[in-house]
């Protein structure tokens, strides 16, 4: 009876001490978030009245501009 023999995945990153598991765990978990953030953000900023756009050197277009980027957009 012959057995396979199957490779382990990796389970240390090259130059890290956390599992692979763990790291890609940690990235999803941090691109959700700044995910998150980029949404809470352009809300806010489209919440933003015009004497305060024209404050920080925005203008309504600008603003309506990048409200409307998908959340994964920079």
């Amino acid at each position: 009876m012959a057995t396979a023999i199957h490779p382990d995945p990796p389970s240390h990153s090259e130059g890290s001490s956390e599992p692979f598991f763990a790291q890609i765990w940690h990235r999803a978990n941090a691109r959700l978030h700044l995910w998150h953030e980029r949404a809470v953000t352009r809300h806010e900023l489209a919440e933003l009245d015009d004497y305060i756009l024209r404050d920080i050197g925005m203008t309504r277009g600008d603003v309506m501009r990048e409200a409307n980027k998908p959340f994964w957009q920079a």
